[in-house]
C-alpha cells in the first residue's frame, strides 16, 4: 500500500514539475521573443512554434493535475439529488469510463507518433512532429495512473 503511495507521489511530483517548467519556459521564450520582436526589430521563425509546443506538453501535463484536484468543469445538479450510495457508484462508472477513454487515446497517439505525421517535420523547428505528439500518450499515461489511483480509494470506501 505504501508503494502505491509513494508512486503517486512521484507521477504527482512528474507533473506538476514538468508543467511549471514548460510554464516558465514559454513565459521567459513570450518575454523575450516580444523584447526582441519590438525594441530590436528582430524575430525567430522557430520561436512561436517552440512556444506553441511546449504549450501543447503544458497542457498534457495540467489535465492530470486537474483531475487529481477534481478542478475539472462539473455539473452536479442532477447527481446531488441521488442517494450517497447512488452517488459513489456513478463516480466509480465516471471514473472507469475516464480511464477507458485515456486508454484509448494514449493508444491512438502513439499510432500518431509512430505513424506517418509523426515522421513528418515541423516548419520552423525542422524536428519530427513524434517529439510533439508524443505529449498526447504521456498525459493519457498520467491520468490513466491518477484515474486508478481515484478508482482504489473509491472502491476501498465501497
Amino acid at each position: 500500500m505504501e508503494v502505491i503511495h509513494q508512486r503517486g507521489n512521484l507521477i504527482h511530483s512528474i507533473t506538476n514539475v514538468a508543467a511549471i517548467i514548460g510554464l516558465a519556459a514559454m513565459t521567459i521564450l513570450v518575454f523575450v521573443s516580444i523584447i526582441l520582436r519590438y525594441f530590436f526589430s528582430i524575430s525567430f521563425r522557430w520561436s512561436d512554434e517552440l512556444i506553441r509546443y511546449i504549450f501543447t506538453y503544458v497542457i498534457f501535463f495540467g489535465i492530470p493535475i486537474a483531475y487529481l484536484y477534481d478542478d475539472h468543469v462539473v455539473i452536479e445538479i442532477l447527481t446531488n439529488l441521488l442517494p450517497s450510495r447512488t452517488r459513489k457508484w456513478l463516480a466509480i462508472t465516471k471514473h472507469i469510463i475516464i480511464g477507458i477513454l485515456m486508454l484509448a487515446l494514449g493508444v491512438y497517439g502513439m499510432e500518431i507518433v509512430l505513424g506517418k505525421l509523426g515522421r513528418t517535420l515541423t516548419p520552423g523547428l525542422k524536428m519530427p512532429r513524434a517529439y510533439i505528439c508524443v505529449a498526447i500518450p504521456i498525459g493519457a499515461f498520467f491520468l490513466v495512473v491518477e484515474v486508478t489511483m481515484k478508482l482504489k480509494q473509491l472502491l476501498r470506501k465501497v
